[in-house]
C-alpha cells in the first residue's frame, strides 16, 4: 500500500504561503520561527503551530531545529499541540515503518539544539539501525548541504560528517530527510539525490534571505499497513 508523505523544513513564519498538497501524513523537520531570544521566539513559534494543529492532514510530525529556541527552552512544549507529534531525538512507527526525527546540528552560533561537532558521533550513534524514514534538521556532510563560508566567500560543504558516516554504514534508512542549509544565489539544496539505498531530502522551503521559495517535496512511500 501507498502513503503519501509531505516533508517541509525551515519555513520561517512564512507558513501561511504554502500550497498545501491532500497527504496522509506531513513532516516539519524544524526552524518554524525566527527569533534567536526564546521569548520572542514564543510567539513566532505558537502562530506556527495553530496553522499546523488545523491542518487537514491527518498526520502531523515535527522536528524542532536550531530557530525553535522556544521549544528548547521549554516555553512550547508538545503537550500544548496533541495533534502533532513532536519528536525530539525519538521514535515514532506509523503504518509499519518506523521514523525518528533528531533536532541536532553542528554548533553556530548561540541558537537551539547545538552541539560541537567533536561530540555529535555519541549522539548519531543512539539512533536505532532499524529505522525507514530519518528526519534530522541538519543534512549528512556532502549531500545538499553547499553554502558560501563567511570568511573566505568559497563554496562548503556544511553538514555532519559523523552522521553521514552513522546514516551510510549502519541506519540505513529509505529516506533521509532534513533542511536547514538553504538555496541562495547560484546554490541549490532543496531537492534529492539517491546514493545507495537511501533517498535524500532537503525539503528548506525558505531561500537563505528567508523568502518562501519551495513549497517542499511529497513523497509516495510503501507501508505495510
Amino acid at each position: 500500500m501507498k502513503r503519501s508523505i509531505w516533508f517541509i523544513s525551515d519555513t520561517h513564519g512564512e507558513h501561511e504561503a504554502l500550497s498545501v498538497p491532500d497527504v496522509d501524513m506531513v513532516i516539519h523537520c524544524g526552524d518554524e520561527s525566527n527569533n534567536g531570544n526564546a521569548w520572542f521566539n514564543e510567539p513566532e513559534s505558537r502562530e506556527f503551530f495553530g496553522w499546523y494543529s488545523a491542518l487537514p492532514t491527518p498526520n502531523k510530525v515535527f522536528v524542532p531545529g536550531n530557530h525553535s529556541t522556544a521549544i528548547e527552552k521549554g516555553l512550547v512544549k508538545a503537550t500544548d499541540y496533541p495533534t502533532v507529534h513532536f519528536l525530539i531525538h525519538q521514535q515514532l512507527d506509523w503504518s509499519g515503518l518506523k521514523l525518528f526525527g533528531s533536532p541536532y546540528t553542528p554548533t553556530f552560533f548561540d541558537w537551539a539544539y547545538m552541539i560541537e561537532r567533536s561530540e555529535l558521533d555519541e549522539v548519531w550513534a543512539t539512533i536505532p539501525d532499524d529505522i525507514d524514514i530519518l528526519m534530522t534538521h541538519g543534512p549528512p556532510k556532502g549531500i545538499l548541504d553547499l553554502t558560501r563560508d563567511m570568511e573566505s566567500e568559497n563554496m562548503v560543504h556544511v553538514g555532519s560528517k559523523s552522521l553521514r558516516k552513522h546514516v551510510e554504514q549502519r541506519i540505513k534508512p529509505l529516506y533521509h530527510a532534513f533542511g536547514h542549509i538553504h538555496d541562495e544565489q547560484s546554490v541549490k539544496n532543496f531537492g534529492q539525490v539517491r546514493y545507495n539505498e537511501t533517498l535524500y531530502i532537503n525539503c528548506s522551503c525558505c531561500n537563505l534571505a528567508g523568502r518562501l521559495k519551495n513549497h517542499g517535496m511529497v513523497v509516495e512511500v510503501d507501508v505495510g499497513v
